[in-house]
């Protein structure tokens, strides 16, 4: 689709990302002059999804954390769906750059994924469960803000419901309840919020092979209890003895960002950067004396 125009208006610019769904492109509204996601689905062969499930729940969902639905299009192969282009770095892609992420930024990124939960699961008449979280599907903007892309496999959350009925989910983020036996709930965004901040802490992706959480100071001890009580609580098996709303893992978060172990490593951040500052004025102010010597002793 590459250099190709969408219904006389929307000029193909490249690849956003690729799923087991969808394609999703970078688009200029030629008229415009404006960027758009737009989000292609193969009709045939997604025939056994509610393909159009996911705008009616944007349409629904107003919140600075989640994109915009603009239009739909829609020809005899594809489901075409225009959001809001989110510009930034997926999760994914910024633990692979950075290699390591602090604890503490961790623990921001989850209070602000803990809000959007929340607003999901609050809508009325039905709680919206996401059922993807992972950080591919997790953007940082440049503003260092969070959001939530991909509503492909949402569904509104039903009383009278018992099972959900399509089985699907990323192996390893994905709650035990998604592949049958029971429905899934907002305990369901729990785990899989869970199991992404496991990720992005430890570096260890919970879909290798084994598709094992382990506690999370064994790979990194210097990890604080606190997340590691955390993380273990919400990826529980049974969805009971998880936390039972985003609320509530809002306030542990919350408390750990505010516990003395916390301020004492950015107390302890600060002192060595203070260190490291005086350390490098001091060498330079070295090599400057000393080279002043070596022209006094010319003469």
């Amino acid at each position: 689709m590459i250099k190709n125009v969408l219904n006389d208006r929307y000029r193909i610019l490249k690849v956003l990302g690729e799923g087991g769904m969808s394609t999703v492109y970078l688009a200029e509204n030629i008229r415009l002059k404006s960027l758009w996601a737009i989000k292609k689905i193969d009709k045939e062969a997604n025939s056994r999804f509610d393909l159009l499930a996911e705008p009616n729940i944007l349409k629904k969902l107003n919140h600075p954390s989640l994109p915009r639905i603009f239009d739909i299009i829609e020809d005899d192969k594809n489901i075409y769906i225009i959001e809001d282009y989110i510009e930034g770095i997926p999760l994914n892609k910024k633990l692979l750059r950075c290699g390591k992420i602090a604890e503490e930024t961790v623990i921001t990124w989850g209070l602000q994924l803990c809000n959007v939960l929340i607003y999901l699961h609050s809508l009325k008449p039905n709680p919206i469960i996401y059922r993807d979280m992972k950080p591919s599907n997790i953007i940082l903007t440049h503003e260092g803000l969070i959001k939530l892309i991909d509503f492909g496999i949402a569904r509104e959350y039903k009383t009278e419901s018992i099972l959900d009925t399509t089985y699907i989910g990323t192996r390893g983020y994905a709650s035990p309840e998604q592949y049958g036996g029971a429905q899934t709930d907002i305990r369901s965004d729990i785990y899989s919020l869970g199991a992404t901040l496991y990720h992005l802490l430890t570096r260890n992706s919970p879909k290798n092979p084994g598709f094992e959480i382990k506690a999370i100071r064994e790979i990194d001890s210097t990890l604080s209890k606190g997340m590691e009580d955390i993380i273990e609580k919400s990826t529980k098996i049974d969805p009971n003895q998880r936390y039972q709303s985003a609320q509530e893992l809002y306030h542990h978060l919350q408390s750990l960002s505010k516990s003395p172990s916390n301020h004492r490593k950015k107390s302890i951040n600060k002192k060595l950067n203070l260190v490291s500052m005086i350390l490098l004025i001091l060498f330079f102010s070295y090599m400057i004396f000393t080279g002043l010597l070596e022209v006094i002793s010319l003469f």
